[in-house]
């Protein structure tokens, strides 16, 4: 998607350049003068399409939200390109061809957007695959394959069954899918249904002492992929999976739940004091502003100090802007915060929505206490709490808290234990994959909850 998106976004600026700017009709005119030009009008249109989730995987068969993102995005791109001056062309005289611009950008990208919903909709060439184990990791893996089939259409897979050692489960269905045979027949069937792909629902650690370790092999050397289960289910989720045995719940997959990354980790250090810097210049400009507010309809501390727990248990006082009463947990005592909690001011709830609350935590970032991306740090009375039902909760805290993490940018304010779970596996996603790449995602994923006003 982001190739076409691309190569239709650069054609556009080349009808634009080429047949109704004057720097088309020079002698020698070539489309790789103008690389900066084209360079500039792609990022913007990553940059609104962020914003307005034209890649989000939920809606891009909801026709209707895509006409109109799409619109948007391609009219705010080609508005923005224009007026920005030594990175765009000079606008002509005549105004009228600088909107051939969006209107072309508008149109290609539009017909284009709804034959991609069409093709994601009904995948071509989805991969076949057997899955070896019909435990409760290969159930689990196929009701969320189904699931995400059903609202997102964006599984690619296409199941024929389980192989399990169990010989009693032999010919049983579960979630639709049948139990075709025993573990050694795992590579006289892969071979006969023609697949793609074997999916292990075993633990990693079995592997070697099941009875499919050779059919694995043998699948390995006549060219099927192998893959866990795990890795797929957080593929397709953006979160780990987590078992639950009566009130408790534990990971189905422990092992290797951090990598050690020294040059990310010292990189991640540079640019989180580079933003803390910029960040921390800007937001004294919003003190008076606030300051002013809160005299008129909450007068009080300007700043909220609170205990919060960072890596390694490491307790640390996290700084924000005030956007509660005075001494706001008096009666209650500590409770999560909701969405029309009556103790929230006037300027604090303008300050949750655009999240500009958190930006005094850029103190926070510069001496050390937290990262710019990461799980947000949590009180020491709600992780105990958590704790009890969630034996696992304390993971979160093997890297430093963040501004803002994977969790707030897939999952809404946490109000209860399921919820609290729900954004621990997403933080636990982080925690196993956390890059550069993922960092700039999350950066780009924050943006609509700042500028649609999502914040709580």
């Amino acid at each position: 998607m982001l190739g076409v998106d691309t190569l239709l976004i650069a054609f556009s600026l080349f009808l634009y350049l080429r047949f109704f700017h004057p720097t088309g009709f020079q002698d020698y005119y070539s489309i790789t003068d103008n690389v900066l030009w084209a360079l500039v009008i792609v990022a913007l249109w990553y940059f609104y399409a962020a914003v307005f989730d034209l890649y989000k995987l939920s809606l891009v068969d909801k026709r209707s939200e895509i006409i109109k993102n799409t619109i948007i995005t391609a009219t705010l791109t080609g508005i923005t390109y224009l007026f920005i001056p030594f990175f765009s062309p000079t606008l002509p005289f005549t105004r009228l061809p600088a909107f051939l611009l969006i209107l072309t950008m508008v149109v290609l990208l539009l017909v284009w957007r709804i034959i991609y919903a069409v093709l994601f909709k009904h995948p071509i060439l989805p991969k076949r695959a057997i899955i070896a184990g019909a435990g409760w990791t290969g159930r689990e893996l196929v009701q969320t394959l189904l699931r995400n089939e059903q609202i997102y259409h964006k599984t690619a897979y296409k199941i024929y069954g389980y192989i399990d050692d169990d010989e009693s489960k032999t010919g049983k269905v579960y979630e639709g899918v049948k139990v075709l045979a025993r573990g050694d027949m795992l590579f006289k069937y892969a071979v006969r249904l023609k697949v793609d792909e074997v999916i292990l629902a075993i633990p990693e650690h079995e592997t070697l002492h099941s009875p499919l370790y050779a059919s694995i092999v043998d699948c390995e050397n006549h060219g099927i992929s192998v893959r866990f289960a795990f890795d797929i289910y957080e593929e397709q989720t953006g979160k780990v999976m987590v078992k639950r045995k009566g009130s408790s719940y534990y990971l189905a997959n422990p092992y290797s739940m951090i990598q050690k990354k020294s040059f990310y980790r010292v990189t991640n250090r540079m640019i989180n004091v580079g933003w803390g810097v910029l960040a921390s210049l800007s937001f004294i400009f919003l003190i008076p502003i606030v300051m002013l507010v809160n005299v008129f309809t909450s007068p009080g501390p300007l700043f909220y100090r609170q205990e919060r727990i960072g890596r390694n248990g490491k307790k640390f006082n996290i700084l924000k802007f005030r956007t509660m009463i005075v001494d706001a947990e008096k009666e209650g005592g500590p409770q999560f915060a909701s969405k029309n909690d009556s103790r929230i001011t006037l300027a604090g709830r303008f300050l949750r929505k655009t999240r500009m609350d958190e930006l005094p935590q850029f103190i926070n970032i510069l001496k050390g206490d937290m990262n710019l991306i990461g799980p947000r740090p949590e009180r020491e009375v709600f992780i105990k709490e958590l704790s009890t039902e969630i034996p696992f909760f304390r993971i979160r805290n093997l890297v430093k808290p963040g501004l803002t993490g994977w969790a707030q940018v897939n999952h809404e304010y946490t109000t209860d234990t399921e919820e609290a779970l729900l954004k621990l596996q997403y933080d636990l996603y982080y925690i196993r994959h956390r890059s550069f790449f993922l960092d700039l995602q999350i950066m780009f994923k924050t943006l609509p909850v700042i500028f649609k006003l999502k914040g709580v």
